[in-house]
C-alpha cells in the first residue's frame, strides 16, 4: 500500500491516542453492523431459498423483513460498513507507520470486498421489493391463478423468472463475499497483535494458514450470530414499539428463530474467546487484556440470562436490555484486542513518537515568527516590481526559485537579507532593506503561495 504511506507521517503521544480513540469507535461502529450484515443475509438467502422451495410464504416473507431491518439502505451500508473499515484501515496505517507487515494491506483489501458485498446485498434487497410491485400488479389485474399463468405477458412472466434468478444469485454473492471481508479483516488485526513475528507475516498464505486467524474469524461468525438474532428480536419487537401487523402465527415464527440464532451464538462466543485469548503472544498479554476478556465473559453471560428469559418465558421486556448487552460485548472483546495490541506494540509506539518529537523540531526549525508583520503587503509594495509568480520579469519567476528552498522560511529570509548572485542569466539581486521580521513575513508568503494555501 504504497498510496497508504505517503498519506501517513509520525504521530505525536496526543495524535496516537486520538487515532487510537478513533480507531475503538470505528470498530464499536463496524463489528455490530458487519454482525447484522453477514447475519441478516445468511439467514435472509437460506429462508429465502427454502420458502421458496417448499412454497411457504411465511419463510419468503422472514428473508424479506430481515434484510429489511438489518441491512436498512444502501447509505447505511456505506456509513456503517465502509467508511469505518476506511478508518480502521487508515488508523492502523498510522500506526504501524514503517511497520514491514502486510496488516494494512489486508485491512484495504477487505474494504475492497466490503464494497462489492454492500453492492449485490442491495441488489437482492431491491428485488424483494420489485417482486411486490409485481404482486401488486398481479392482484389488480383481476385475473384468477389459471389467467395469470396464461394470459398475462410474456415479457412479464420472463422478468419475473430472471428477477428470481437475480435474486438468489445476488444475495448469495454478496455473502460470499462478506466472508472474505471477514478473513482478510481477521488476519489484519490478528497478526498486529504479533509484533515480534511481524517478518513472518509477508504473504497472505501465512496469515490464512494462522490457527490465531482462524479461531479470531470463527469467533466473529458466532458473534454476528449473536448480533444478527439479538437484533432481529429488538427491531422486529421492541424498536418504535415492533411490528404491530405480525399475526400471532408470524409474531411466535419471528420470536422462535431470533432468539435460537441469538442464543446459540452468544453460548459459543465465550468459547472462541477462551480459545482465542489462550492463542495470544505472551508479548500482547497485559492487565487490561485480563480485565476486558474478563468483563467480556459476564456481558456474553448476562446476554444469555436475557435471551433465555425471552426463550423460556417469552418475556419480551428483556430484548432492549439484551440488545445493549450484546453490543456491550463487541466493546469489551474490541478493548481486549486492542490492548492486546497495544502492549505488543509499545516499543514501535514510542519509535513513532521519538520521530514525531523531531520532525517537528526540524519543521519548527524552518520556520520563524511574522506577527504583525503583513507579508503580502510588503511583496506588492516592494518586491513585484521584479518578480512575477509566473512570468520572466527583470528576475526569475518564483515558481522557478521558491521550491528549491523546500518550505524553509528561514533559509529564504537569509538570502532575502543578503542576496547574492545564483543565476548568470538575471542581473543581482538588490538588497531590499527589509527588516528580519519583515523578510520572514515576505518569505512565508512566498512559500505558502507556491505551496497553494493562499
Amino acid at each position: 500500500m504504497d498510496f497508504l504511506d505517503k498519506l501517513v507521517i509520525p504521530a505525536t503521544t496526543q495524535h496516537l491516542s486520538l487515532l487510537k480513540i478513533i480507531l475503538i469507535m470505528s470498530l464499536l461502529i463496524f463489528i455490530p453492523f458487519y454482525g447484522m450484515l453477514v447475519g441478516g443475509t445468511a439467514f435472509s438467502v437460506i429462508f429465502n431459498a427454502y420458502g421458496r422451495k417448499i412454497k411457504n410464504k411465511l419463510f419468503i416473507r422472514f428473508a424479506k423483513d430481515i434484510i429489511d431491518k438489518l441491512a436498512i439502505n444502501r447509505f447505511v451500508g456505506v456509513g456503517l460498513g465502509i467508511i469505518p473499515l476506511l478508518s480502521i484501515t487508515f488508523c492502523y496505517a498510522q500506526l504501524l507507520f514503517e511497520v514491514k507487515v502486510i496488516a494494512v494491506s489486508l485491512l484495504f483489501v477487505a474494504t475492497l470486498f466490503l464494497a462489492l458485498a454492500v453492492n449485490f446485498i442491495y441488489s437482492y434487497q431491491s428485488t424483494f421489493q420489485i417482486e411486490s410491485l409485481i404482486e401488486t400488479f398481479k392482484g389488480i389485474s383481476g385475473l384468477n391463478k389459471h389467467e395469470l399463468e396464461t394470459k398475462l405477458p410474456e415479457e412479464v412472466s420472463d422478468y419475473e423468472f430472471d428477477l428470481m434468478n437475480t435474486n438468489s444469485n445476488s444475495g448469495l454473492y454478496g455473502f460470499v463475499l462478506l466472508l472474505i471481508t471477514g478473513i482478510f479483516f481477521t488476519g489484519g488485526i490478528t497478526i498486529v497483535q504479533f509484533s515480534e513475528k511481524y517478518q513472518d507475516f509477508q504473504n497472505i498464505a501465512q496469515i490464512f494458514l494462522s490457527g490465531a486467524t482462524f479461531i479470531n474469524f470463527i469467533m466473529l461468525l458466532v458473534l454476528s450470530a449473536a448480533v444478527t438474532g439479538t437484533a432481529i428480536l429488538f427491531f422486529f419487537f421492541s424498536w418504535q414499539g415492533g411490528m404491530h401487523d405480525m399475526e400471532k402465527e408470524y409474531y411466535n415464527f419471528v420470536k422462535k428463530i431470533g432468539s435460537n440464532i441469538a442464543f446459540t451464538g452468544a453460548a459459543l462466543t465465550p468459547v472462541f474467546l477462551f480459545i482465542s485469548f489462550f492463542m495470544m503472544p505472551n508479548s500482547a498479554l497485559s492487565g487490561s487484556v485480563f480485565m476486558y476478556t474478563g468483563l467480556a465473559f459476564v456481558s456474553l453471560l448476562l446476554l444469555c440470562n436475557f435471551l433465555y428469559a425471552v426463550i423460556k418465558n417469552s418475556d419480551m421486556k428483556y430484548i432492549g436490555a439484551a440488545f445493549y448487552f450484546v453490543i456491550l460485548s463487541c466493546g469489551f472483546i474490541i478493548m481486549k484486542n486492542q490492548s492486546a495490541f497495544g502492549t505488543a506494540s509499545y516499543k514501535h509506539l514510542e519509535a513513532i513518537n521519538l520521530m514525531a518529537e523531531e520532525l517537528h523540531k526540524e519543521k519548527k526549525g524552518k520556520t520563524v515568527n511574522t506577527e504583525g508583520v503583513n507579508g503580502e503587503e510588503i511583496f506588492t509594495k516592494i518586491c513585484s516590481a521584479c518578480h512575477k509568480f509566473d512570468v520572466k520579469l527583470v528576475g526569475p519567476p518564483y515558481q522557478q526559485t521558491i521550491p528549491t528552498y523546500n518550505g524553509d522560511v528561514k533559509k529564504l529570509q537569509q538570502f532575502i537579507l543578503n542576496p547574492v548572485k545564483k543565476n548568470p542569466e538575471y542581473p543581482p539581486m538588490p538588497n531590499p532593506g527589509l527588516k528580519p521580521k519583515e523578510a520572514a513575513a515576505v518569505a512565508q508568503y512566498l512559500i505558502d503561495k507556491i505551496a497553494g494555501k493562499k
